[in-house]
């Protein structure tokens, strides 16, 4: 039902580089191939620069930026950002940088443009355990909720296009999963018991997806199962957008058919 890494060093969105890249990982001898690897989602390549490692985002779409936190030095001017949404106007930092290495290849005496790119280096798994404890805490009254019957309470944590994949079927939309939820489990509040045990957590774009194990024991039966989830902060509250839960060992009363009314 509901769920309750290091930083980069630096991160560069690469335009012309990353396209050389690219082309250089498709050459024929091995030596001159430069691994993509991932950090989460995000393609990443390991490149030096005097002398120090950083792994560098590549996105052939974008301005050349570097993350100003990996650079203190230089000064600050007017650039223009580039990226799928559009262009757009921005103060920062220029930095020098007298070689920059990846595979066998050297750039030298490079001019680039540094900005604050933090939120895209917390994307790259350096806060996600951090931020779910943030959703958790948030989000506790929720579960509270379910094991209380308060449905109205419950309510008010999904997202209007909730979607919940259960054993019994799909469910979309508040309504759908509301109806299920208590007629399946909060039939027997408060007598109903749900915990969660983390697994995995990482931060895609705005949203947080995990993955757990639960329980919920009714007077009825004990269910124990997995799921995912994917929550997102919607102004001061945190709301769960999608749940997929399945049983690790199927119950009579589980597979019981609890489909929507309009299936």
């Amino acid at each position: 039902m509901f769920g309750r890494g290091a930083s980069n060093a630096a991160i560069l969105f690469f335009c012309s580089l990353a396209l050389c890249v690219v082309a250089s990982a498709q050459d024929p001898p091995p030596a001159s191939e430069i691994p993509i690897e991932r950090c989460d989602v995000l393609p990443v390549v390991k490149v030096r620069i005097d002398g120090a490692e950083m792994r560098f985002l590549l996105d052939t779409a974008a301005t050349t930026v570097l993350n100003i936190k990996s650079f203190s030095s230089g000064r600050s001017k007017e650039i223009r950002i580039s990226s799928w949404t559009g262009t757009a106007a921005t103060s920062a930092r220029e930095v020098f940088i007298p070689e920059l290495a990846f595979g066998e290849h050297r750039l030298r005496d490079l001019k680039l443009p540094a900005i604050d790119l933090s939120p895209i280096g917390n994307a790259c798994g350096g806060n996600a355990r951090a931020l779910y404890d943030q959703m958790e805490t948030a989000m506790h009254h929720c579960n509270t909720a379910f094991e209380l019957g308060k449905a109205t309470e419950l309510e008010e944590c999904f997202d209007p296009e909730i979607v919940l994949f259960a054993p019994q079927g799909e469910f979309r939309g508040r309504k759908q999963v509301m109806d299920y939820l208590q007629r399946r489990f909060m039939q027997y509040s408060p007598a109903l018991s749900y915990k969660t045990y983390l697994r995995d957590v990482k931060i895609i774009g705005d949203a947080l997806w995990y993955s757990y194990d639960y329980e919920v024991a009714s007077p009825k039966e004990h269910l124990i199962g997995r799921g995912m989830s994917i929550c997102r902060r919607d102004g001061e509250h945190w709301r769960i957008l999608n749940l997929h839960n399945s049983l690790r060992e199927p119950s009579a009363a589980a597979v019981q058919s609890e489909s929507p009314s309009h299936q």
